[in-house]
């Protein structure tokens, strides 16, 4: 009697959808090679506290995660990385949560939500404009004599313009 349960279980397992992994790859108008890998997203070892719509505030391992409005989240930035003239770097990805999905981070002479230079291999600038419809956010990347830092992870509405009027930063 265990057995059809079973068996039905299994269909049910089966055809539900299961998120995948999904990379964007591309290169900028600076000749900087990007790749930013979104996985899905399992709370397994993280602390997740508020994310629903009777909480006022959502924290993840006790901070703010940017993407996300009163929800789980579905996705989050795995990975970041960008490679200029063979030397490759590693952008800090972490409380970015839903943040683009399948959809392309770039339409060729349209628009652009990531941008970015190298002065030489490295001294780099980077920001990305980041959105799954719900809630956008913004982030820039430094890399300064070899070491990266991000220095701006906001949803600040007016930082989120001036990155729209310009995805790419002045180059120091």
């Amino acid at each position: 009697m265990t057995t059809p349960i079973l068996i039905f279980a299994t269909a049910a397992l089966a055809a539900a959808p299961i998120a995948t992994e999904h990379t964007s790859s591309f290169v900028l108008p600076s000749g900087v090679s990007v790749r930013i890998v979104e996985r899905p997203f399992t709370q397994g070892k993280l602390k997740v506290s508020g994310c629903n719509e009777s909480s006022a505030t959502c924290l993840i391992n006790g901070r703010t995660p940017m993407g996300i409005v009163s929800t789980v989240p579905k996705t989050y930035v795995w990975n970041i990385s960008v490679t200029y003239r063979g030397k490759s770097y590693q952008l800090k990805a972490d409380d970015m949560y839903d943040a683009w999905g399948e959809r392309p981070l770039e339409h060729k002479g349209v628009v652009r939500h990531f941008g970015g230079a190298c002065v030489d291999l490295e001294n780099c600038q980077f920001r990305g404009l980041f959105s799954d419809g719900a809630a956008s956010f913004v982030a820039e990347w430094k890399i300064v004599n070899g070491v990266e830092s991000r220095t701006i992870l906001t949803d600040s509405r007016d930082v989120m313009e001036v990155f729209r009027q310009s995805i790419d930063p002045p180059v120091d």
